[in-house]
């Protein structure tokens, strides 16, 4: 004997007994009778339910408060469907409407699968949050964020197909006819949607490779791609750029570009160029030898990787000294800071050899014979200057023979 029939037959017989006992007609009574235990053990579900997780929430275990926070809200709603669905059953049986009997029936197991899986999305989602972070008194390590995502999609999307499948079985879909359609119809789709597909696979690779996680700073050389990973999906991974707005790059895409992951370094290079003027050429030797001293006793340059501070070339209008370090801070504000405070005690060392640094300066040679006017004005003024003084007031005073051609 099937459910439904076994379901029919005990509804039936609660009628009978209403009936009998209330002197009301069963059919009638039976929906109200229903609807009034649905309130009354939704309510007490609510209650339970609510207490139960706010107490687990506390529990050392992972699992215990998903498992609520799940079912209970589909928990509730699956009460109230069946009770609406017996109701409707037996009006419909006191009316001899056999063909609602089977919509009912498996209306409700469609309806019961679509809770389930509501329920375990739900739990999914709470238990991925209890991997990452888990209880105070937890005494399991966290998993990474891309892990618990990965893990939590792939068991949410194998429960998807299952439910999907025992959906169609419901419906009368025979599993040979969906396999044979399997075959011919994955050909159709595969070359329809394999861009989806190849997105797909990359996000998969992606999960199980791991050249980035959530929340790593990513670039690629060879794209504009550049942020911090905000999520990676099974099609698209998502990019908050530094720019502000969110980049969505497909997955495929990371299968054949290269991926920089700044975040994982273990050191920021120093790499800088100081320029001298060619006037302090003699104190060259001793400006790299003090700066290289100075990075060898600074507590944030990492003594185990390579420095180098040396005069590397004649450049145009400098003398070049170039200073190579690594530092041990690999955060990009706190490494700037260093930085600055490493450029401003090079500019002391260079200052306390008597010496400066270069500016581009360019000089201009004249040709034999050719003076500027600037010049010649001033070798006017000294001559004029080195004449008697009696010679210069006569020179600017009037004599007669001015006047008196001034006269005429």
């Amino acid at each position: 004997m099937r459910i439904h029939d076994r379901i029919t037959d005990y509804a039936s017989a609660t009628q009978n007994q209403l009936s009998n006992w209330l002197h009301v007609p069963g059919w009638l009574l039976f929906p109200i009778v229903l609807l009034v235990v649905a309130v009354i053990a939704d309510l007490v579900l609510h209650v339970l339910l609510k207490r139960m997780e706010q107490r687990l929430r506390n529990s050392p275990r992972r699992w215990d408060d998903p498992i609520i926070h799940g079912v209970r809200t589909p928990l509730r709603w699956w009460l109230w469907t069946t009770a609406i669905l017996l109701g409707a059953g037996a009006v419909g049986a006191h009316f001899e409407i056999k063909e609602l009997t089977t919509i009912l029936t498996r209306g409700g197991a469609l309806i019961t699968l679509l809770l389930f899986a509501w329920g375990g999305i739900r739990l999914f989602r709470r238990l991925e949050q209890r991997l990452v972070f888990p209880p105070v008194n937890c005494h399991a390590k966290p998993v990474d964020p891309t892990s618990a995502s990965a893990l939590t999609k792939i068991v949410g999307a194998v429960l998807i197909v299952t439910l999907i499948l025992i959906g169609l079985q419901i419906l009368g879909v025979s599993m040979s006819s969906i396999l044979a359609m399997g075959g011919f119809g994955g050909l159709v789709i595969g070359f329809a949607a394999r861009d989806v597909i190849a997105n797909f696979f990359g996000g998969m690779v992606v999960h199980l490779d791991k050249p980035f996680v959530v929340g790593d700073w990513i670039r690629s050389p060879e794209r504009q791609i550049e942020g911090i990973v905000e999520d990676i999906g099974w099609r698209l991974t998502t990019i908050r750029t530094f720019a502000g707005p969110p980049l969505y790059v497909p997955n495929a895409w990371f299968s054949q570009i290269s991926v920089e992951t700044p975040t994982r370094m273990v050191s920021r290079r120093l790499w800088e160029t100081v320029g001298i003027r060619y006037q302090d050429a003699d104190a060259i030797e001793n400006i790299t030898n003090d700066i290289r001293s100075h990075l060898q006793q600074h507590e944030e340059i990492d003594q185990d990787e390579l420095i180098t501070v040396n005069f590397s070339t004649f450049g145009q209008y400098s003398l070049d000294i170039i200073v190579y370090a690594f530092t041990r801070e690999t955060d990009w504000q706190r490494f700037h800071e260093i930085k600055q405070g490493i450029l401003l005690k090079i500019r002391d060392i260079v200052i306390s050899h008597d010496a400066e640094l270069a500016i581009p300066a360019s000089r201009v040679y004249l040709p034999e014979g050719i003076e500027r006017e600037s010049s010649r004005h001033q070798r006017q003024t000294a001559d004029v200057g080195s004449q008697p003084a009696e010679r210069r007031d006569n020179a600017k005073r009037p004599g007669p023979s001015d006047d008196a051609d001034g006269e005429a």
